[in-house]
C-alpha cells in the first residue's frame, strides 16, 4: 500500500482542496501513510514581470501565500502524519520535483473537466503530472457536486 502521499492543493479554491485532501487522508488511513500537502506559488521569472517585482514584493507575496496555506492546513488537515510546504515556480514542475525528492509513491491531484480556451491549447497541470510522474497518480474529478 502507499506510504507517502503527495497532495497538491490550490489555496484559492479551499472547498476543492479540502475535498482532495479528504480523499487522500482516507487512503492514507488504510496504511498509515504520511501526507505532504504542497501549494505552488507562481514564480516571478518572466523577464517582463521580474523587472517590475522587487525582492520586497516577492517576500511579501511568499509570506501571504504561506499564511494562507498555514490557515488552510490548520482548518482542514488534522493528524501527526501531515506535513506541508509552499513551493515556488511552475506548478507541475514543482509538484514532480517534490514527489521525487520526498519519495512519494502516490500523488493525488484534482482535474477540473471544464476547460478554458487557454487549456485547450496546452496541457493542464494535472495532465502533466499524470504524464510525467515517476510514481502512481490518482486524478480525482467531480468532487463538488
Amino acid at each position: 500500500m502507499f506510504k507517502k502521499i503527495l497532495v497538491p492543493v490550490d489555496i484559492d479554491y479551499p472547498r476543492t482542496s479540502k475535498a482532495v485532501y479528504d480523499n487522500a487522508a482516507e487512503l492514507a488511513s488504510l496504511s498509515g501513510a504520511q501526507i505532504r500537502i504542497v501549494s505552488v506559488m507562481p514564480g516571478f521569472t518572466m523577464p517582463i514581470v521580474a523587472a517590475f517585482v522587487t525582492d520586497e514584493i516577492k517576500k511579501e507575496a511568499r509570506t501571504h501565500f504561506q499564511k494562507a496555506l498555514d490557515d488552510f492546513v490548520a482548518a482542514n488537515c488534522q493528524g501527526s502524519n501531515v506535513t506541508y510546504k509552499v513551493l515556488v515556480g511552475k506548478h507541475y514542475e514543482e509538484i514532480l520535483t517534490m514527489a521525487d525528492k520526498w519519495g512519494a509513491d502516490l500523488i493525488v491531484v484534482y482535474h477540473n473537466r471544464s476547460r478554458t480556451v487557454n487549456e485547450a491549447f496546452s496541457n493542464t497541470c494535472a495532465q502533466r503530472v499524470v504524464k510525467d510522474a515517476n510514481c502512481s497518480v490518482l486524478r480525482l474529478r467531480n468532487l463538488l457536486k
